[in-house]
């Protein structure tokens, strides 16, 4: 078995780290697309709920969600109107068109950066298909005879 000199050792042992490295960010930005993800989902039904109200008239019963599959009854006091978080813990009342266009534009960004965090994944993935064949190199050092 061959020993490695002290500058593949410290080679291979800052290709560990710039992996060990990589893989933190990958995984950090997996976590962040599955929240990106989940934040679509909702967005997306609260349009659609939009649209649904749009078309309903004054009165309404419907079933409101308080949590743990529980629901109330209630009636639309109004179908054109919603109130709708702007950000920084703000809501305001909007008519149920701008408040659409305003999530869909949310949609739209959300989407951007989403796929921002898919190439920049993938760039990750490369990197360190590219650091492998070095560490893989230097290791089978120490396996021949």
């Amino acid at each position: 078995m061959e020993k490695l000199s002290k500058e593949e050792q410290q080679k291979l042992q800052q290709i560990f780290n710039e992996l060990q490295n990589y893989e933190a960010v990958a995984d950090l930005l997996r976590q962040q697309m599955n929240m990106m993800a989940n934040s679509l989902t909702e967005l997306s039904m609260t349009v659609e709920t939009i649209k649904t109200i749009k078309g309903l008239e004054q009165n309404t019963e419907i079933l409101v969600p308080i949590g743990s599959d529980s629901f109330v009854t209630a009636k639309l006091a109004a179908t054109n109107k919603v109130i709708t978080g702007l950000g920084a813990d703000v809501s305001a009342e909007q008519n149920v068109d701008g408040a659409k266009q305003m999530l869909e534009a949310r949609i739209a960004e959300l989407g951007r950066v989403l796929e921002q965090a898919r190439q920049e994944l993938e760039n990750i993935g490369k990197q360190i298909e590219e650091l492998r064949p070095e560490a893989d190199r230097i290791l089978t050092k120490t396996k021949e005879k």
